[in-house]
């Protein structure tokens, strides 16, 4: 039961929220939804059709079944939540402007706050139990079973997790070399073929890269023709460096030390499309009209150009031209200081637009050429590149991904003027999260905290 349990979780899951889905369609058919008798069949089709497909869709983007054997059950509670909202955001447009029904909204937001609550309780009971019976079910999907061959740093860290031994049932390890290990010593490798051949061995972890070819391949044979599954874990001697994650390229394994999402191809192109969606939206109806409102303005109070471009750094450290409005008036050293607080180049409706953001609407043409994207990193100055890239650690690597007209270090509170070389460091480690957490839900958060700052204010916006 629990084995079954383990391996079947996500279609456990999935079979769960389609019951709770229509099981409270039907409830809310017969209660929450005001329909005549006549069309009463209609109309429930009509939903029930929308609202499967819909999850179906939703479910399919944000992969809340994915991997739930291994996934932490925040990042699980995550992806649920991004699918309940997304199914509640579709559902209110199809019931509110597309389809012509007589609904009481009230009965209907109690439909979905009854399907989350179900949903979320369901795992909360299953992930509880879960947690309960981790080593349990640890024990029969590895079966109890599982010896080392080999000693590094890793195969020590494996010993010495107890939760983790318990868990995948590893009794020991066996060595190579004349010395015998201080943690569950097995004996060598000699003694590893007596055992296979008179012991019940599952599953055999190969942790050193140091044992001969030869004789690597004869205990592989003798495990395959025993049915004993084997596994490897890479000795990577830099440990210290930080986390590693796992890639494969052409059917070859590599370790990164710095997981790139949008190295994917596909999610290159969902972003890029995005991208020219979004800022083509806002050149066709508000830059087409607020251009020459701004233009006329910055004429009157400076009687100078209403747009300003300075040489950023880009993709892989290109420079491009940023496009902004006018916030200040001509001065030698626009490249290289940046704004103050009651910076006196500033001018007065320039302070208005720098408070807004508005100055930095222009972007958007940016974003259209292909020489930012909306959310990534704030393109700096060639200067700060310069003198920040010579002092910071990891400070290029903010480069590798387009810069952004917002980021995640802007709504984390990383914006402005920068007193202290340690104010560039988190802003730096910021940008670094975002390259290595991205995903496209990120880049909406990123965009209704930017929006939601402006509309409170930011003190840090001059």
């Amino acid at each position: 039961m629990l084995i079954y349990f383990f391996k079947h979780l996500p279609k456990i899951f999935l079979v769960g929220d389609y019951i709770i889905i229509n099981l409270f369609l039907i409830l809310g058919k017969l209660y929450f939804f005001n329909s005549d008798k006549e069309d009463f069949t209609q109309s429930y089709i009509t939903q029930f059709i929308l609202l499967n497909i819909s999850w179906f869709v939703i479910t399919t983007m944000t992969k809340p079944y994915k991997c739930l054997k291994i996934k932490e059950s925040s990042l699980h509670f995550n992806a649920l939540t991004k699918s309940f909202i997304l199914l509640t955001v579709f559902s209110a447009i199809y019931f509110g402007l597309i389809l012509r029904v007589n609904i009481d909204y009230r009965n209907v937001i109690l439909y979905f706050l009854l399907i989350g609550f179900f949903m979320t309780l369901t795992r909360f009971v299953l992930f509880l139990y879960r947690k309960k019976n981790r080593i349990k079910i640890g024990r029969k999907f590895y079966s109890f079973n599982t010896v080392l061959v080999g000693e590094n740093k890793l195969s020590t860290s494996l010993l010495s997790n107890h939760d983790l031994r318990k868990s995948m049932g590893i009794r020991g390890t066996y060595t190579s070399g004349e010395t015998e290990t201080k943690n569950k010593y097995l004996g060598r490798i000699d003694k590893l073929f007596e055992d296979l051949e008179n012991s019940k061995i599952n599953n055999i972890i190969f942790c050193d890269s140091k044992i001969e070819v030869d004789l690597y391949k004869q205990i592989v044979e003798v495990a395959e023709h025993k049915m004993i599954r084997i596994y490897m874990v890479p000795d990577f001697k830099y440990l210290n460096l930080g986390p590693h994650y796992y890639d494969v390229v052409h059917e070859i394994p590599f370790l990164k030390l710095i997981r790139e999402p949008l190295s994917n191809p596909k999610k290159q192109i969902l972003k890029r499309t995005f991208d020219i969606a979004f800022s083509l939206f806002v050149i066709v109806f508000i830059l087409s009209w607020l251009i020459p409102v701004i233009a006329l303005i910055v004429k009157l109070e400076s009687n100078e150009s209403v747009f300003f471009r300075q040489k950023r750094s880009g993709l892989n450290n290109e420079p491009f031209d940023c496009i902004k409005f006018r916030s200040m008036t001509s001065n030698e050293n626009a490249d290289l200081e940046t704004t103050k607080k009651n910076d006196t180049r500033v001018t007065k409706f320039g302070a208005f637009m720098r408070k807004t953001s508005i100055d930095e609407l222009p972007q958007f043409i940016n974003v259209f050429l292909g020489d930012m994207s909306i959310v990534g990193p704030r393109p700096h100055m060639l200067s700060q590149t310069e003198m920040y890239s010579k002092i910071t650690k990891k400070y290029m690597t903010r480069h590798i991904v387009k810069p952004g007209i917002t980021g995640w270090a802007q709504v984390m509170g990383s914006r402005g003027e920068i007193f202290s070389h340690r104010d560039m460091e988190k802003r730096i480690e910021k940008d670094i999260w975002y390259i290595q957490n991205w995903s496209f839900f990120l880049d909406i958060k990123i965009i209704f905290l930017t929006l939601y700052n402006i509309v409170r204010g930011d003190e840090q916006a001059y």
